[in-house]
């Protein structure tokens, strides 16, 4: 049943959430990478902010982390009641990386592609949460007309 409803669910959703899709999975690659090139952010003069914050090897850690929760999240979506919670959850946390990084390549003074990429992509996860944050906030006046609310 569960499995009907994932099949069922992704393809109805998937053409609206395909951004949240790929920016998961972006996270994900960006993790893969970091695990991959063990020597990127000692190398690499764009990623000298970024290891001051932590290593490298946390930072895959933590991009992994928030990439396999956010695809979780995504495939579960609409199961229960408060899957648009959970995306905006996502997208909030992504948001976190991608200005974090952002931040890092504009500290680090080394004008590389990635200040083309990662500013659009702050911007596109932040559309990203607040649409779900507004989807939650429907999700909730609809559970709460329905007499499903904490004060009935």
């Amino acid at each position: 049943m569960i499995f009907a409803h994932l099949k069922t669910s992704f393809r109805e959703t998937f053409p609206a959430r395909a951004s949240e899709w790929a920016l998961s999975g972006m996270l994900m690659g960006w993790s893969v990478i970091l695990t991959i090139n063990e020597d990127l952010f000692a190398t690499g003069a764009s990623y000298a902010k970024m290891a001051e914050l932590a290593d490298q090897e946390t930072w895959a850690t933590l991009c992994l982390y928030a990439a396999a929760l956010r695809l979780l999240m995504l495939l579960v979506n609409g199961a229960w009641r408060r899957s648009p919670h959970l995306r905006a959850l996502g997208a909030f946390i992504a948001c976190g990386f991608w200005f974090q990084i952002t931040i890092g390549f504009i500290q680090a003074g080394t004008v590389s592609t990635g200040l083309a990429v990662y500013p659009f992509l702050l911007l596109l996860d932040s559309y990203n949460a607040v649409r779900a944050a507004g989807e939650a906030g429907l999700s909730d006046k609809v559970h709460k007309r329905a007499g499903h609310g904490i004060h009935k």
